[in-house]
């Protein structure tokens, strides 16, 4: 395990800073003086080939990444589109997406000498560092409330990581700064408010993604992701980003976040990421009235869109899916419930060629 020396830098999504390879869990910190949190984008040196490079070689692994992509027609001619694919994440060892980016972000850890992780999680993603912690030798310090799904709760204790439980989503995140900021733990997700995105080298962590989907796809006309903070959302299109610059691709495909309730299209439509969109759902892994600059600029960037879903709708994508012989969890679900909007809304067509990440299966929620 080792940094990849041709990690030249990281610049800001806002004000384009570059700024010298390091670890910066509160993103920008000339926008963060700003009053803007921003996340940061890792630039790479050259390399042979069109390789697509990854902050930490030979990262701590347990066998992430590779997932199915399972072709859809039944689907696709029901929804109207050309084609339809389901990126199955939930094959991932702890089953969810999560694991791609805890590979790199506990490994970095590891590198950098921590000997803890601390995080906020709803689930997935403390699962997630909980196990890699384990494998890598490292603390995982988890803050949850308490509505976190009993199984994951326990999934997490059994891998060895600390529990410590809050009322509300928002009233974890002081408790992982403090311990980030002022005990020496090594941060594995964002614990500011307004938020900023996951460590970029964790982040980094998503972009095979794009090469699996275009290996076996080929090149989509859109991508629909469910998304909280945009980790993912961004993850995903940083590898398209990757593949258009080696000209492997002549266009990036659109992103599409799907969430919950109204919140990316009210942080568009202010220009502004750094307001408070509060909801009610049991889409737990994608809740939260909060959005980070890292989506937008992805739905810029992408010509995406966000679509709302609400909980009855991915409900009835859920038993969809189930009766295909595919388990997935209610926000999972909402990639499919998303495809009928954007079709009823004129964004997808019979040309369309369409993959969903299905981000878990919902097995423990």
């Amino acid at each position: 395990m080792q940094m990849n020396p041709r990690l030249s830098g990281l610049r800001c999504l806002r004000c384009e800073a570059l700024l010298p390879p390091a670890d910066y869990p509160e993103g920008c910190p000339h926008c963060l003086a700003a009053g803007h949190p921003a996340s940061l984008e890792c630039h790479y040196d050259p390399a042979p080939g069109d390789t697509m490079e990854l902050p930490v070689w030979h990262p701590v692994t347990l066998g992430e990444g590779d997932t199915p992509c399972l072709q859809a027609g039944t689907l696709a001619q029901a929804e109207g589109i050309g084609q339809l694919w389901l990126k199955c994440e939930s094959a991932n060892p702890t089953g969810s997406h999560k694991d791609r980016m805890a590979a790199q972000l506990v490994s970095r850890a590891r590198l950098a000498g921590a000997t803890r992780v601390a995080a906020a999680s709803s689930g997935n993603a403390g699962v997630s560092l909980a196990a890699y912690c384990a494998a890598a030798g490292l603390q995982a310090n988890i803050a949850i409330t308490r509505n976190c799904p009993p199984l994951q709760r326990e999934a997490m204790q059994r891998f060895g990581a600390r529990l410590t439980t809050f009322e509300d989503s928002l009233a974890r995140w002081p408790h992982v700064a403090d311990l980030c900021r002022n005990q020496g733990a090594f941060a594995g997700t964002n614990y500011l408010n307004p938020p900023v995105g996951t460590h970029p080298y964790g982040v980094e962590g998503y972009k095979p993604i794009a090469q699996e989907i275009l290996s076996v796809c080929g090149l989509p006309t859109d991508i629909v992701v469910p998304t909280a903070r945009g980790d993912l959302l961004w993850g995903i299109l940083l590898g398209w980003q990757h593949l258009l610059r080696a000209g492997r691709i002549p266009r990036l495909p659109r992103l599409h976040a799907v969430e919950p309730f109204a919140r990316l299209s009210r942080a568009r439509s202010a220009g502004d990421a750094r307001g408070q969109w509060e909801g009610s759902t049991d889409q737990y892994s994608i809740a939260g009235g909060t959005v980070t600059l890292q989506s937008l600029e992805a739905l810029r960037r992408s010509g995406g869109s966000p679509v709302e879903i609400s909980d009855a709708a991915a409900a009835q994508a859920q038993q969809r899916l189930e009766r295909m012989g595919l388990a997935t969890e209610l926000s999972s679900a909402a990639a499919l419930a998303a495809v009928t909007r954007l079709r009823r809304g004129g964004q997808l067509d019979a040309e369309s060629s369409v993959v969903l990440i299905l981000t878990s299966d919902g097995r423990r929620g």
